[in-house]
């Protein structure tokens, strides 16, 4: 999930998301929420929170990659 964070602010500081097409960043947020659900249901709290902070970090990098792409 820190790993996330450079890229984000670095998409944001130059207003552009090049490094990955955009069906690779929604399959990627898509497939994290799925995870985050089964940890849940498996009364994995703790990887569920993570999986889903993750997952929640590629829906913004999505959003930015469909903001910034011209």
């Amino acid at each position: 999930m820190v790993t996330a964070i450079p890229a984000i602010m670095r998409n944001y500081q130059l207003k552009e998301a090049k490094s990955q097409s955009l069906s690779m960043y929604l399959s990627t947020a898509v497939l994290l929420t799925v995870m985050a659900y089964v940890f849940f249901t498996l009364n994995m709290l703790l990887s569920s929170l993570s999986t889903a902070g993750t997952g929640i970090m590629w829906y913004v990098l999505t959003y930015q990659k469909v903001k910034y792409s011209n």
